[in-house]
């Protein structure tokens, strides 16, 4: 993950899941850290993390994602931003440094 649409995504969903899960915060995460595993987020906590994107980004259907990470690699971080890469349309403005 590389390019500034990338890390964009990258570094919102980060400060989402510090929101969601502050001691996470002192934790270093990667594309490959998995939601549930290594940063253990529980069901409740899934569920607040994908509304804080879906406000942030706009309509964004987080269920398919989910579909697809249980099958495919993971619920990891990077499956979720390669998502939200694909899913955003590029005219959206991306908000880095955003809060709730």
């Amino acid at each position: 993950m590389q390019d500034d649409r990338t890390q964009a995504f990258m570094t919102t969903l980060i400060e989402q899941l510090v929101a969601v899960r502050p001691e996470t915060a002192g934790r270093q995460v990667t594309e490959r850290s998995r939601l549930t595993g290594d940063l253990g987020l529980d069901s409740v906590e899934l569920a607040e993390l994908f509304e804080r994107v879906r406000e942030v980004y706009g309509e964004v259907e987080i269920a398919d994602w989910l579909a697809m990470a249980t099958r495919a690699e993971g619920d990891t971080v990077g499956s979720l931003v390669r998502y939200l890469a694909l899913a955003v349309p590029e005219e959206r403005p991306l908000v880095a440094g955003s809060t709730r």
